[in-house]
């Protein structure tokens, strides 16, 4: 990848920070009451929710929670269906 697109792609990026940072501003209220039913229903999905701090990769919440990684998948896939969570370079931070 030449310079220039890395430089665009960057730029891209940076751009949608931005626009998720606005969304969650946005819709803050409805993603806490989204958050809150969801996390209610389980410690562990709320356990693996509290690592998703944008530093932490499946193999770093498994250890965590002493978990095998393919589990912790399973509920990530779950909270990021849910609009909780997302995933940036293989690391999964909380939306809100």
């Amino acid at each position: 990848m030449s310079g220039n697109q890395t430089e665009l792609l960057r730029e891209i990026s940076t751009k949608l920070d931005a626009l998720l940072a606005l969304m969650r501003i946005a819709f803050r209220d409805s993603i806490e009451a989204a958050k809150e039913r969801s996390l209610a229903r389980s410690e562990i999905k709320k356990a693996i929710y509290e690592l998703c701090d944008g530093k932490n990769t499946v193999d770093d919440i498994a250890e965590e929670l002493k978990k095998e990684p393919a589990y912790i998948r399973v509920y990530l896939g779950t909270l990021e269906e849910e609009g909780l969570i997302v995933k940036k370079d293989n690391k999964y931070e909380a939306v809100v």
